[in-house]
């Protein structure tokens, strides 16, 4: 069975623009901030480094080199085997993950909006537990703690109070060291880290091809834990890159396959994720925008040429909008990401429950989001042509103008679409004597389902303890320095 796909692309056009991200590496290069170590390791793998600058320039083969040796099957791991997460996914579908970094709360009582608190991202978690489509999150913005430590506090909440797979953004250099040993003592050490990563790393570049000394050591130190990196680049068509897709789309890989190749020259084998995350500039106002029509297209197809030029996972918003509220544009905006990220092939959509251009989050968004993003996945598992689906006895043996309900076909196969749980279905008649409850009423009511009962896979009490003496360290040589 084949789920459906569409491409910008020609293949001649793939070709082109493959070698195209190839000379822009070779012969312009890009910038990296000083990083000494790093310098050093990338010369020594065959990447030209001019030491005064920081300018490095990677021969093709030597990129090619890189390319081969990031593998193109590994898991993102999880404190509970059921909720390690292989990539590609086997039914060749997606995985999802929530907004990052928010501020914001949209809070689901009130719809008013405040900022995120510790609490706040312990019962995000708990919601997080009990949808199923969404496979792994990470962390909100607590702002009721030090802000030079608020990752640390983050992913520190977050691994008490679920086990579904982490995906760590570091706010700083000096915290990427107790981020990853948090890692290393809720898996069991370095070695269970490194076989079972339930946490990966997300690094970015700053865009146009420059990369901070920060994100530098996040590479270094995330390929020497054995950890999963997701490599991101954020263009902003109009501001930080030119204002047309098909530049966009190169600058985005270049910056992209520069993660890789650190990656790779540090330690061959780190499984890397491409995270093409592509905004738009409004230019009436100057805002970067996530959901405009110029960035699903540039994101949909720097997915679309990433894994046909380099067969790499891909990740990506496959969710979110640019409204403040949740509303018919929040609603239009993310169904219609949804639907195209699904088609472009993304392996993993990120943005489930994010609002206002990923700076706020809302649990009832995130509901609706968990049972669109399953109507999508029911749509990209495509259609069965055997001869069972085809039905091809029952046709040609039923009179035309007869009917198919009494069939036995019919009655082996009546559970397989797609059955909603908030999306309402009914009559007027039945819809109105039932309470006339909308979508909202009903996500509220799941909320409050989902939110009654005990979080079953909080951490063991002994665990917590270690990652609290951790976070402590960290306060003490951070916040007090």
């Amino acid at each position: 069975m084949v789920g459906s796909k569409f491409s910008f692309f020609s293949l001649e056009q793939i070709n082109s623009l493959r070698d195209r991200v190839f000379d822009l590496l070779e012969n312009h290069g890009v910038k990296l901030d000083p990083h000494p170590e790093m310098l050093r390791i990338l010369a020594n793998a065959g990447v030209k480094v001019d030491n005064e600058t920081g300018i490095i320039k990677i021969p093709q083969p030597v990129m090619e080199n890189f390319i081969n040796q990031a593998p193109k099957n590994f898991s993102l791991g999880a404190r509970c085997q059921d909720r390690v997460l292989k990539l590609p996914r086997p039914d060749r579908t997606f995985y999802v993950r929530t907004g990052t970094g928010s501020h914001g709360w949209i809070d689901p009582e009130t719809n008013k909006y405040r900022k995120v608190m510790t609490v706040d991202l312990a019962n995000w978690a708990k919601l997080i537990n009990g949808l199923d489509e969404i496979s792994f999150m990470p962390f909100l913005f607590p702002n009721d703690v030090p802000r030079v430590t608020a990752d640390i506090y983050g992913l520190s909440t977050l691994l008490k109070n679920t086990d579904k797979h982490i995906l760590v953004q570091p706010y700083s250099t000096e915290s990427i060291e107790y981020l990853i040993n948090i890692g290393k003592t809720v898996a069991g050490g370095n070695k269970a880290l490194k076989g079972n990563p339930l946490i990966s790393m997300i690094t970015c570049a700053l865009t146009p091809r420059a990369f901070k000394q920060m994100d530098i050591e996040i590479i270094l130190q995330s390929s020497r834990a054995g950890l999963p990196i997701h490599a991101c680049s954020l263009p902003s068509a109009g501001s930080t890159a030119p204002i047309t897709p098909a530049a966009v789309i190169l600058l985005a890989t270049a910056e992209i396959l520069t993660i890789l190749a650190m990656a790779q020259a540090v330690a061959p084998g780190t499984p890397v994720v491409a995270c093409p995350i592509i905004f738009s500039v409004d230019m009436r106002t100057g805002r970067s925008l996530q959901s405009s029509v110029e960035s699903l297209k540039c994101a949909s197809g720097a997915v679309q040429f990433i894994k046909a030029a380099y067969n790499l996972p891909t990740h990506n918003y496959g969710s979110g909008s640019d409204a403040p509220n949740v509303d018919g544009q929040s609603m239009s905006e993310r169904s219609m990401l949804s639907m195209l990220m699904g088609v472009s092939g993304s392996d993993i959509f990120g943005g489930a429950g994010q609002l206002e251009v990923a700076t706020a989050v809302s649990p009832l968004q995130l509901i609706v989001d968990n049972e669109v993003v399953s109507m999508v996945r029911h749509i990209m598992q495509g259609i069965n042509f055997d001869d069972d689906n085809l039905a091809w006895n029952i046709i040609t043996e039923t009179n035309p103008g007869d009917h198919f309900l009494a069939s036995q076909h019919t009655l082996q196969h009546c559970r397989d679409g797609f059955t909603p749980h908030n999306f309402t279905k009914l009559t007027r008649d039945t819809w109105e004597n039932g309470g006339g409850k909308d979508l909202m009423d009903n996500v509220l009511e799941q909320y409050h389902e989902l939110m009654k009962g005990e979080n079953r896979s909080l951490l063991s009490r002994d665990l917590a303890t270690e990652i609290d003496s951790i976070v402590k360290a960290a306060n003490k040589k951070l916040v007090h320095q």
